[in-house]
């Protein structure tokens, strides 16, 4: 289609499906090219104010991509109609029809994932997944192989065949055609660019070269973990966790490791390993929720009630709030007093039985169940009472400071 007729009123039936083509085409594109920074790891720690503006645009563009399928309803029976003896046409625009209306469905949810109790977000995620790893690699191959470029690729002069002649197989008739080929060639590409991705997707602990990465931190003693914990009361959590880092993972060891307690307090404390792990410590069961929609269940913590630290260390009346710090020396967060005081608000060390890993936030990371994981702060090393509310990491950068999650 021609630029100038791309904005005109009055066109016929076939021009405007074009337009509605290329305006749904250019809106997939700009989401799909977002969607990838949005889960790009490296983007995420190197950009992380530069992430929130591409989420929003994501979001907003997200909403205007409802437009073209919504101009295409009424014109989908006539559509459908003048393709029925177009047997793959039809089954495509079926194909693409499902990918839009499940990418839109789930983003709606995960847009308003505030509205939602965690099962449902969780669904909605999977399918936002599912639409990405499986529809997108079909949406390249489509826009491909329909694209000019393509035809005028596979393009051959027109041949006369004398009728009754037998079939030889040449150069000029080759058993596959060149448009065959091309689209066999260009499958296996997308197959193998998406493979690794779809294969962590369905299964996380999935590596290229075939072994695990070793746990950066160096710690001794292990603690010992409660009966509780080994094996876990809960069963075994229930999902798998995405992890998520806003700058390097910090390397915690013997040398390097230290808690501290401080701030408006009456007696500051502060702890090596050896006796941090001594400290006595509870286990509880709880789940755990990304904002990002997913979630893992039936966790089994083992850790010290931050209830316990506060009330050892004395708080003064002065303080308001609790201030968290990060060992990577840049993530931050806090909790009102009230919060902090509530019985499962965990300074966990163990989960599941087993030391919580460097990936996952460990040695130390604080637990709060009942709120999104962006308040559960990482690689914990001082806790500091304060008089005037901080402002998170996160929080900074648009997340909202009511970090509750939606009960059922």
């Amino acid at each position: 289609m021609k630029i100038n007729e791309f904005f005109r009123f009055r066109l016929s039936f076939g021009k405007q499906l074009i337009r509605l083509h290329h305006t749904n085409a250019l809106f997939f594109l700009f989401l799909t090219v977002t969607g990838f920074f949005l889960f790009s790891t490296v983007f995420r720690s190197s950009f992380p104010e530069l992430r929130v503006w591409v989420k929003e645009s994501h979001i907003w563009v997200g909403f205007f991509s409802c437009l073209p399928v919504l101009f295409y309803v009424p014109k989908a029976r006539k559509h459908l109609h003048a393709l029925r003896k177009k047997k793959p046409n039809r089954m495509n625009v079926y194909i693409v029809a499902a990918i839009l209306i499940t990418f839109i469905g789930s983003g709606l949810v995960l847009t308003f994932h505030r509205q939602f109790p965690p099962v449902v977000n969780t669904w909605s995620l999977f399918l936002h997944d599912a639409a990405t790893w499986l529809g997108v690699p079909y949406v390249i191959f489509h826009s491909v192989t329909r694209s000019k470029w393509f035809k005028r690729l596979t393009a051959k002069a027109p041949q006369k065949k004398e009728i009754g002649a037998p079939v030889v197989i040449d150069e000029k008739q080759p058993l596959y055609k060149r448009r065959t080929v091309l689209k066999m060639i260009g499958s296996t590409a997308i197959v193998l660019a998406f493979l690794p991705a779809v294969i962590k997707w369905v299964n996380p602990s999935f590596s290229l070269n075939g072994s695990t990465k070793p746990d950066g931190n160096r710690l001794s003693p292990l603690p010992t973990p409660d009966a509780k914990s080994a094996p876990p009361i809960g069963g075994g959590r229930r999902g798998d966790f995405r992890y998520y880092t806003v700058t390097e993972i910090p390397q915690i060891t013997n040398d390097n490791f230290q808690f501290r307690i401080d701030g408006l307090v009456d007696r500051k404390a502060s702890y090596r390993w050896e006796e941090f792990v001594a400290l006595s410590r509870s286990v509880q069961v709880s789940d755990f929720h990304c904002v990002t929609g997913w979630s893992v269940y039936d966790v089994t913590w083992e850790g010290i009630p931050l209830k316990t630290f506060l009330e050892q260390a004395g708080v003064q009346s002065k303080a308001n709030y609790v201030k968290f710090y990060s060992a990577d020396g840049v993530y931050t967060d806090t909790l009102s007093i009230e919060q902090a005081l509530m019985s499962d608000m965990l300074v966990a060390v163990l989960i599941d039985g087993e030391l919580i890993t460097q990936q996952n936030g460990g040695p130390v990371r604080l637990i709060t169940p009942k709120m999104y994981a962006y308040k559960s702060v990482k690689w914990l090393n001082r806790i500091e009472l304060i008089e005037k509310e901080h402002i998170g990491y996160w929080e900074q950068r648009g997340y909202d400071k009511d970090a509750w999650v939606k009960s059922l």
